[in-house]
């Protein structure tokens, strides 16, 4: 048995492994679809982590399926991939190691990154403005984790992730069934919603798209799946219409047609529940219809 490389042995350690057992716990903590609760993993979580310790460094850890949850989200019934504990717990130490170099700082990116948030993205779009920057271009990517697609993501993955077994972990995470009464069944695209390992992948799918849109035609402020350009003129901003829709396509994503829209800041415009016009911003009475 070859033995556990560096990256695994700090995901395996104590620190590591009782750290992201924090951030669990203090989660949901419902079960996943073995059934084991945090309340339960936690009646004997010391033992249960040694497991978990020595599975990694004998290279012996499996994800398991996902237990799927129907939750309502922006008005609609979706269905969100619940890991087990065990596996948020590995996803967790994996960020904890790996997670800085997986998804490196982006100057457009306003989501799930520390010391960012969706305040932050407002700031930025009002110093755009302050700078000239007067049209927009809204929109958002629809489904994206629901599209996400696998064969794209984990080429990016293999890449970066040069630790053979730590990419493998991340490739079982990605394309983790569900676990159905019927029986296990395959996914064939996406990323599950009730993963830690989710976001940051997403974020990692989408850098090299912010390079490809940020300055092409204006600036460009991310959310997510949610995306404004800022742009000196209507034409510009028609501009960045097409150049977001060919980077997306050539990620297997597209635009949300629903919530696409070019506006300036006379007319105004909606973002993240603040309504734009003029200089100034306001929660929007009605965030839902996207202008």
């Amino acid at each position: 048995m070859r033995p556990a490389s560096r990256l695994v042995e700090r995901m395996a350690s104590d620190r590591a492994l009782w750290a992201a057992w924090s951030r669990v716990a203090a989660g949901s903590g419902m079960a996943g679809a073995d059934g084991v609760s945090a309340a339960v993993f936690g009646r004997e979580v010391g033992p249960r982590l040694a497991a978990l310790a020595a599975l990694l460094r004998e290279r012996r850890y499996q994800a398991q399926p996902l237990r799927p949850v129907r939750l309502m989200r922006g008005g609609k019934l979706r269905t969100r991939g619940l890991p087990t504990i065990c596996d948020r717990i590995v996803q967790r130490a994996f960020l904890n190691v790996y997670g800085t170099r997986l998804n490196p700082t982006s100057p457009v990116s306003f989501s799930y990154r520390p010391g960012r948030s969706w305040l932050n993205a407002l700031e930025q779009v009002q110093r755009y403005r302050d700078s000239g920057l007067t049209w927009v271009l809204r929109t958002d990517i629809a489904n994206f984790f629901a599209e996400v697609d696998h064969r794209l993501l984990l080429e990016q993955v293999t890449e970066r992730v040069r630790d053979p077994y730590a990419a493998e972990l991340v490739r079982s995470w990605v394309r983790a069934p569900w676990l159905m009464p019927e029986g296990v069944l395959e996914r064939r695209g996406g990323l599950p919603e009730g993963a830690p390992i989710s976001p940051a992948l997403a974020e990692f799918f989408l850098a090299e798209f912010d390079r490809e849109v940020n300055g092409s035609s204006g600036r460009l402020v991310r959310y997510a799946d949610d995306l404004t350009v800022l742009c000196p003129g209507r034409d510009e901003a028609m501009a960045a219409l097409g150049i977001v829709e060919r980077a997306l396509a050539a990620r297997e994503l597209r635009i949300n047609p629903d919530k696409t829209y070019i506006a300036d800041f006379d007319f105004g415009f909606t973002l993240l529940g603040w309504r734009f016009i003029g200089t100034t911003a306001q929660p929007a009475g009605d965030a839902g219809t996207g202008r």
